[in-house]
């Protein structure tokens, strides 16, 4: 247990090695890992009457937080802050009715990263968003400066993101936008109503709507009939 001046909730088997480390976890959250280090705000809730989720969280550092907020239905997430070297005052944001389907990975691996995703994300497999290179280092051989610094990475709200992504530490997606398989993102779009794909990805569709299943179609609209125009064409006579 941390010797804490906090209220602390760690579930059991779950690690915790230092001081002042805030833990809320809700119910339905299977949490497992470890922290190491000190004043670190860990917030993960669930929807009300949720199945369990699985997380795991693997922290090494001081002063950063976690915030996520009436998780939806999760199936694996993996959450890395820090590596062998400490990452300290990182942030790390996931609005309400995030969904994935299993083995998404979110690295903050430098200190100061910012990871923040918007409401109703439908996130697929075997996504990867990798805020930072370490351990490794990158520098610039002219001036000796350190190169490898992110200014953050931003999934906006209703962000349908495909299998095996990967999301790398300087992008942005915008609202109602969506990512095709095996995209690499490298890069920070503007425009919402996107289909982005590609490696690295670019835009190959404007003014582009996805809806999560046929059943929230709203009746009478234009999505709709024209979905069963083409669906009812293939009925056996």
């Amino acid at each position: 247990m941390c010797a804490s001046t906090e209220n602390v909730n760690i579930p059991e088997g779950f690690s915790c090695e230092g001081e002042s480390n805030f833990f809320d976890i809700g119910d339905a959250i299977n949490l497992t890992g470890s922290v190491t280090g000190n004043n670190n705000k860990i917030v993960i809730r669930n929807t009300a009457n949720s199945k369990p989720r699985n997380i795991q969280l693997i922290m090494n550092g001081d002063g950063n937080e976690i915030s996520v907020q009436k998780l939806g239905r999760v199936k694996g997430l993996i959450i890395r802050v820090g590596s062998n070297l400490p990452a300290n005052n990182t942030f790390l944001e996931i609005s309400p009715g995030f969904t994935n389907e299993g083995g998404n990975r979110f690295l903050l691996f430098n200190s100061g990263n910012v990871l923040k995703i918007g409401r109703d994300c439908l996130f697929s497999k075997n996504i990867t968003i990798r805020c930072g290179d370490q351990p490794h280092l990158l520098f610039d051989r002219s001036t000796g400066d350190y190169l490898d610094i992110s200014e953050g990475v931003f999934i906006g709200n209703r962000v349908w993101v495909g299998e095996e992504v990967y999301i790398t530490k300087r992008a942005t997606v915008p609202s109602n936008c969506l990512i095709g398989a095996h995209s690499v993102v490298t890069k920070r779009f503007e425009n919402e109503y996107c289909a982005i794909a590609g490696n690295p990805s670019k835009v190959v569709r404007e003014n582009v709507e996805w809806i999560r299943n046929v059943s929230v179609l709203e009746d009478n609209s234009d999505y709709k009939k024209s979905f069963y125009k083409y669906y009812d064409g293939f009925k056996a006579d």
